[in-house]
């Protein structure tokens, strides 16, 4: 997969291509928005990679940069849970992960990274290229898959290593 990004007017234009056989995908709208895809059949001889590699460097004429993974910023879904109910946030866990790989790359702004449940905590870890924006897929992707509760805290890290509470507001965010 390549995936590429140039700022305009207060927003983030995405733009990536991948590999699915004799098909290649490319994807591009604005961060946040599930934006437009396209299927472009490969011939017979065309080689994936080059073809992916020349519609880059077309997208790179037109101002788009390569993304640069350590510019994302973590963003974090913590759901608590008591001891009793262990079982259950492991599986939460694994739902969340994938509703969260879904709700970002489509929207062009980052994805999963894995997470952990222990403590009572279940702790969904993404990288995102923009908070507020992964803020809003994550609520509307939550509440559609009936995840929203009263446990759910969300957060991102900033340029300090502190972690802000996007989710509720108001309410302290602590990574356990």
């Amino acid at each position: 997969m390549m995936k590429l990004l140039k700022k305009t007017n207060n927003a983030w234009l995405y733009w990536e291509v991948w590999n699915d056989g004799k098909l290649l995908t490319v994807h591009y709208g604005t961060v946040g928005d599930r934006g437009e895809a396209e299927e472009i059949k490969l011939g017979m001889f065309d080689k994936p990679a080059k073809e992916m590699e020349r519609l880059a460097s077309e997208q790179m004429e037109n101002g788009y940069e390569e993304l640069d993974e350590d510019e994302l910023i973590e963003f974090v879904v913590q759901f608590s849970y008591t001891p009793d109910k262990a079982d259950e946030a492991l599986e939460k866990r694994h739902i969340a992960e994938d509703i969260m790989n879904e709700a970002l790359g489509w929207t062009g702004n980052g994805h999963c990274d894995g997470g952990d449940v222990g403590s009572g905590t279940t702790n969904i870890f993404c990288y995102v290229v923009d908070p507020e924006k992964a803020l809003q897929a994550t609520l509307e992707e939550l509440r559609e898959n009936e995840l929203l509760d009263s446990t759910v805290k969300i957060a991102y890290e900033n340029s300090e290593e502190e972690y802000v509470t996007l989710y509720p507001p108001g309410v302290e965010f602590e990574l356990m």
